[in-house]
Parts: C-alpha cells; structure tokens; sequence
C-alpha cells in the first residue's frame, strides 16, 4: 500500500512538472516583462561629490523598445547634452523625472510611479568627471542611489 501511495504522489509531482513546462512561451514572457509600480528612491549626496558642485539626476520611464536600446548605450554627458531634442521629438515615448541636489544636501524624493506601458527605467547623472554616470532601475520596489564623488552607485532593496 505504501509503494502504490509513494508513486501516486511522484506521478502527481511529475504531471505537475511537465503541465508547467509545457506553458506557451509567450505568455511566460508577458508575465515576466518589466511591471509597474510604486519605484521609492532614496538618494544620499557626499559632501565631495562632482568636485562639490550640484549634480543634476534625470530618471527617465521610457515607453518604446526601441528607444530603451538607443538610450541605454548612452553615456549621460550625451543625454544632456542631447536632452532637448529628443522631448519633442518623442513626446510620448518617455516620461522624464529631473531633479539637482548640491553636495551634503538631505534628500527626500516622492516614490515614482511607474505604469504598466514602461519598457525601462533609465537613470542619468551629470558629473563632470568622464564615465557613463549611467543606471538602470528596475519599475518598482526600494532603491538606494549614492551620488559619490565621481560617480554614482545603485542597491536595489526589496
């Protein structure tokens, strides 16, 4: 009686683990993509950062695919410098969050929201030292952003 018990349960686990690989690829993918969400950002700026100057944080919720890939191979000095002609060039393909914090300064930012038609979130600091001063973020949960001397460093927390 045991054995039978013991391989009526193992053919239960083993349908169970077919049933779940059998899933249509596509619908694995739509479950899986970027989700929206509440993004809370907690920033801290040294008292030293970019050679104690203000250091300007664009976060950018980007809607088209297309444009995460052009924007995520971007180093920041070429997004500022190049920010004005892609707004109104693509209006609806990002939304950008700005802000500029001076060295040593409290932060407090409101939590991002972020919707379910965002393809990526980007972040762009503008230091003056060379670096891709670059971060990708993910659409929801708690990150921590350190604005240090020369660059930034991120720690997503759940």
């Amino acid at each position: 009686m045991r054995q039978c018990v013991w391989s009526s349960w193992f053919a239960v686990l083993i349908s169970c683990a077919l049933v779940s690989c059998s899933v249509p690829r596509g619908v694995v993918r739509k479950t899986t993509g970027l989700a929206s969400g509440k993004l809370s950002l907690e920033v801290t700026i040294s008292p030293a950062a970019n050679q104690n100057s203000p250091v300007a944080v664009d976060v950018l919720l980007i809607k088209d695919k297309a444009l995460l890939k052009t924007i995520q191979g971007m180093p920041a000095s070429e997004w500022f410098n190049k920010k004005a002609q892609w707004q109104p060039r693509s209006p609806k393909a990002f939304e950008i969050k700005q802000w500029e914090w001076v060295p040593g300064q409290p932060i407090k930012v409101d939590p991002v929201t972020v919707g379910g038609d965002v393809r990526g979130v980007v972040l762009f600091a503008k230091y003056a030292t060379p670096g891709p001063h670059i971060a990708l973020l993910p659409s929801s949960g708690r990150v921590c952003i350190s604005l240090n001397e020369q660059d930034i460093s991120i720690d997503c927390l759940k």
